[in-house]
């Protein structure tokens, strides 16, 4: 599992799904096509009942957590 930090968001990532998502609980379930995210990347999404789009803000910090 990923910890993607973002300008006012901390998505927790697993498997290119959002499966928890810090402050707002909204982004659960929305699909990041990003398959390696780095710093500075924009991420490529879609969420859920919504069309792709481009994350406004580039990730300020990725951290690899063991999935429990």
């Amino acid at each position: 599992m990923l910890t993607v930090y973002l300008e006012v968001l901390e998505w927790d990532i697993e498997d290119g799904v959002v499966v928890d998502s810090r402050p707002s609980q909204d982004w659960i379930g929305t699909k990041v096509h990003n398959t390696d995210i780095k710093t500075g990347q924009y991420l490529i999404i879609t969420p859920p009942n919504g069309q792709p789009a481009q994350v406004l803000y580039p990730v300020k910090k990725v951290e690899e957590k063991a999935s429990v």
